[in-house]
């Protein structure tokens, strides 16, 4: 397996980071990886690996204000930005996989992007998405007053940002993942009042959209997770029927990093063989 760092501009002139991992020259199937919020491409190195034992290449974005990818941390200025950066993605790994079916897999806040940006995406140009604990609400909702406080800070200062408030502790039941993901530098919990204000609207603009998706998307939460709302995917992935479900017991946030991984990797292999 070969891995290769590159990088592109986007619109607005910054360079976003791809980690790249090729299994074999001409595969049938390639992933587009993006993180959640203070997250970064190297911490799915496992996964790329674990689909590269499968002949699968896979592509992991750092956004932008992320890891080693330039952007004020935590902040976006709108989704169409947001989404205009994976359209550049996708663009970049299809020139170098001319015939590879795309398919996009997003975590958590990645996952609300990759939902939003399939809805927008009237192209032929990805098969499927597969989407992991995503963030379309959260697990326990800021006070009113805090909601209101941001909206108008989204507004005046749309790129003042405050920590996030995640507990580590509760990414995963494994005390190493939660360890290192403490120690991990590249890792953040600064979020602007703008992004927030955008991946919520987004989160909403999913759920009052899902009859209008047309790929066939993997679904997958872990039952345990206290960030963002398993009930949330639930309820979206009964409401069309391109989409499939799978809840894992016990697990927290990061289901790829938690006891079920290797289940949850199993899952999207089986489900990626007949997309």
């Amino acid at each position: 397996m070969q891995s290769e760092v590159t990088s592109f501009k986007t619109s607005d002139n910054l360079n976003l980071e791809i980690l790249s991992f090729s299994a074999i020259e001409n595969p049938e199937k390639v992933l587009l990886i993006i993180h959640g919020h203070g997250d970064y491409a190297g911490r799915y190195v496992h996964v790329a690996e674990h689909f590269a034992t499968k002949n699968i290449n896979s592509a992991i974005l750092t956004l932008r204000g992320h890891g080693n990818s330039e952007g004020k941390r935590g902040h976006a200025s709108s989704m169409e930005q947001l989404l205009l950066d994976v359209e550049y993605f996708v663009r970049k790994v299809r020139r170098n996989n001319i015939d590879a079916k795309l398919y996009l897999y997003g975590h958590s806040m990645g996952g609300n992007i990759v939902l939003n940006y399939l809805l927008k995406d009237q192209s032929n140009e990805i098969e499927g998405a597969i989407i992991t604990s995503p963030w379309i609400k959260l697990v326990f909702q800021p006070a009113k007053w805090k909601v209101m406080a941001g909206n108008i800070m989204a507004d005046i200062i749309p790129s003042f940002s405050e920590s996030s408030g995640l507990d580590a502790s509760e990414i995963s039941t494994l005390p190493d993942e939660v360890k290192k993901y403490k120690e991990d530098q590249l890792i953040h919990d600064k979020i602007s009042a703008r992004l927030f204000k955008v991946i919520t609207k987004g989160g909403e603009t999913i759920l009052s959209r899902s009859e209008k998706f047309h790929h066939p998307v993997f679904i997958a939460h872990g039952l345990a997770d206290k960030i963002t709302d398993a009930f949330a995917s639930k309820k979206l992935a009964d409401s069309n029927s391109l989409f499939s479900w799978h809840g894992y017991e016990g697990n927290k946030h990061e289901i790829q990093n938690d006891v079920a991984k290797e289940q949850l990797l199993q899952d999207i292999e089986e489900w990626l063989k007949d997309k």
